[in-house]
């Protein structure tokens, strides 16, 4: 077929030179023409080497050469609008990321020292108040740990607003006063 025109009934065979032919005509135009849409020359190689590709394999039916043009471009076409598609969500993606772990990876170091500030400050605490807020760190109801260091309810209570004071206390100058919310909900 080398030097001939494409022919429909050639590819309608789609056999191995109608295919060369197909190829070595469209390939460079539906390149340079999907380069206008993704402004990068080695993406729109892929994109039309991928529509070579599918139509190849799909072994579509097409009336005439103008039916095959028309859909050589709009399949073109797609697959950039496509491949933008997922450029932006890459792009978002890695953007997210980036922020994303900034943020994690600062409040983890904020997390870290709020908690090591507090723990110091727990093991500060008289010996009761102690106990009870290493157990109340555990989830531990006021019931449960009145059970557990064989205390009236109202004891733990009581502990608990004592020993909250004094965290308190010793901790508002080191952790700042929306840090230390969580000793209302203790």
């Amino acid at each position: 077929m080398e030097g001939e025109d494409l022919s429909i009934n050639a590819l309608q065979r789609y056999d191995d030179d109608a295919i060369k032919l197909l190829f070595e005509q469209y390939y460079t135009p539906l390149v340079l023409f999907g380069k206008g849409y993704v402004d990068d020359l080695d993406a729109s190689k892929d994109i039309v080497q991928e529509v070579f590709t599918v139509l190849i394999e799909a072994k579509e039916k097409f009336a005439s050469i103008d039916n095959l043009k028309a859909y050589l471009y709009q399949a073109t076409r797609n697959r950039c609008l496509k491949y933008l598609r997922h450029e932006e969500v890459k792009k978002k993606y890695a953007e997210d990321v980036l922020h994303g772990s900034e943020e994690y990876y600062l409040n983890g170091i904020l997390e870290e020292e709020v908690y090591h500030h507090l723990m110091k400050a727990i093991s500060e605490l008289p010996e009761q108040c102690r106990k009870v807020f290493l157990l109340v760190l555990e989830n531990k109801s006021n019931q449960e740990i009145a059970d557990i260091l064989s205390l009236q309810v109202e004891t733990v209570k009581s502990y608990k607003k004592a020993g909250k004071k004094m965290l308190y206390e010793r901790l508002k100058h080191v952790v700042p006063a929306a840090g230390l919310t969580f000793l209302f909900y203790i």
